[in-house]
């Protein structure tokens, strides 16, 4: 399969931890493509499957794989800050380890991207900024906060990513005694959540990403995510 590089949808911290990360060519079904959703695979890794359930409904089979899906946004977080949408899971969902490289496992993620700033970013993350832009552009995003569905912990505790370090914040949206195959609906204050985890409000938000994770456990699910919105408080 020809591969080709990421020109936004990317992290930080990810021309270090997975320089390998690449845009799957020509794997989504038409109707995800039109609205906007790119496929992020990785080199050795089997990628899940998606497909479309509907307006603005998305479905993610993972069947000991894992890869993403993202569409770029602008959304003013000062006016816009609550982040809203529904997701369920087919079955079950694993306790994983989240902060574990090898054991952090989600039945489903949400992922929301911030644009770099160079004035609140840390001195590592402006060391290394120079060569993920080289390599990624300079729209390339700075941090990320993710919403998950899976691991231990309650919903809110905040899990620094075992892979990118403190760019990118999980936060447990659901655990593994949420209820399956029902839809759940969630509000997030986004704005608020950058702030007490990397200490100042955000500007906007750069990126939506949709991801799940089963490679660790060798296990299969289907989630499904619907009716993503950015509203006032």
């Amino acid at each position: 399969m020809r591969r080709r590089s990421i020109p936004t949808l990317t992290f930080a911290a990810t021309l270090l931890a997975a320089a390998s990360l690449a845009v799957g060519a020509g794997r989504l079904p038409a109707d995800l493509e039109r609205r906007g959703w790119e496929e992020i695979t990785f080199d050795g890794k089997t990628p899940n499957r998606y497909a479309s359930c509907g307006a603005d409904c998305v479905e993610i089979a993972t069947m000991q794989s894992v890869s993403m899906i993202g569409r770029e946004v602008s959304v003013d977080l000062k006016a816009m800050p609550i982040l809203h949408w529904e997701w369920k899971v087919e079955r079950p969902v694993a306790a994983t380890d989240l902060a574990t490289k090898g054991r952090d496992d989600r039945a489903v993620a949400l992922y929301v991207t911030f644009p770099y700033d160079p004035d609140t970013s840390s001195f590592a993350e402006n060391l290394m900024r120079p060569m993920v832009e080289l390599a990624r552009g300079s729209d390339a995003p700075g941090r990320v906060i993710s919403y998950v569905w899976g691991g231990f912990g309650e919903p809110g505790q905040v899990v620094e990513s075992p892979f990118f370090g403190s760019a990118n914040a999980m936060i447990v949206g659901r655990n593994a005694s949420a209820e399956p195959g029902v839809w759940l609906a969630e509000r997030v204050d986004v704005a608020a959540d950058h702030e007490r985890i990397f200490g100042h409000p955000p500007v906007r938000a750069a990126h939506i990403l949709l991801s799940a994770d089963s490679d660790d456990t060798k296990s299969d699910n289907r989630a499904f995510v619907r009716h993503i919105m950015f509203g006032a408080r």
